[in-house]
């Protein structure tokens, strides 16, 4: 059920209503006549990337070091060596990896992993064992501790008034489940109606089905969204393949265009309000 709970002038001479969705609990803004004539108004939305663009990882390597050492004790209570070299399994599971990250276009799960880990270690868990291992060491991306983007709340705020939004992220051992949580602790969860977690769909960027969950979930065309991230590689790229405006965030760090020249260019959030007015203008 919606209820109208508002109506207020948003610039001179046009008339908006506030209607609260009580499904996702946010505040969405449409025309006043599209209410009072039924005509249909066409829905806009804008993703955006987690890691790097949102949030900064900045405990990254003190989380993995914590995860090494809860996983050693996991092993020496279930009877395993406790000097297995879990740093040179860990480092020789990088290639492996980005191969199948940049060739199969998908993110292993923490599970397979940490399987390929343990067997470079010559060691066998049986199923509920891995499980288990592999429920815990995610859990512990709790420790992150993300940062914020300075002004992403701001805007954020600013622009779930007027768009739908949506994450598209490819996540490593932390899964989506975990990083909604995080966004939950810095009071932005609220303004997203629509996530595609790569350990969730089973794909990474540039891959269309990521972007494309997202839309279908928010019932936007391409052509009418806008996509935020900090990779040409992977989220220019995919974003430009599938129709949508990308816009390349480079206020954690600048990656060169290699051959995937961005729309917009933007370094700190209180820029995309502008940069979206001009894309729906």
């Amino acid at each position: 059920m919606i209820v109208y709970i508002v109506v207020f002038l948003r610039r001179p001479g046009e008339f908006l209503a506030a209607a609260r969705d009580s499904s996702y609990h946010r505040v969405r803004i449409r025309p006043l006549w599209a209410y009072l004539t039924g005509e249909t108004v066409t829905q806009r939305a804008i993703l955006f990337d987690f890691w790097q663009t949102l949030f900064s990882d900045w405990k990254e390597r003190e989380t993995l070091a914590a995860r090494k050492q809860f996983m050693l004790r996991f092993l020496a209570e279930r009877g395993h060596d406790g000097h297995v070299a879990l740093d040179a399994a860990f480092e020789s599971s990088r290639p492996w990896f980005t191969n199948i990250y940049l060739n199969e276009q998908r993110t292993p799960l923490v599970d397979e992993r940490l399987a390929w880990v343990l067997n470079h270690c010559n060691i066998r868990l049986g199923p509920a064992e891995l499980e288990s291992l592999a429920h815990d060491f995610a859990e512990m991306g709790l420790m992150l501790d993300p940062t914020l983007a300075p002004n992403a709340a701001p805007m954020l705020a600013e622009l779930a008034r007027e768009f739908k939004l949506g994450i598209v992220s490819d996540t490593g051992y932390t899964p989506g489940r975990i990083l909604r949580r995080h966004m939950a602790k810095h009071g932005v969860l609220e303004y997203f109606s629509a996530f595609s977690f790569s350990d969730e769909t089973g794909r990474a960027k540039p891959h269309a089905v990521q972007f494309q969950n997202v839309l279908q979930r928010l019932q936007v065309e391409p052509a009418n969204a806008v996509h935020c991230g900090d990779l040409p590689t992977h989220d220019v790229r995919g974003a430009k393949a599938l129709g949508l405006t990308a816009v390349l965030y480079t206020g954690f760090h600048a990656e060169a265009a290699d051959g995937n020249p961005p729309d917009y260019v933007i370094s700190d959030w209180s820029e995309l309000p502008g940069v979206v007015e001009r894309v729906f203008s």
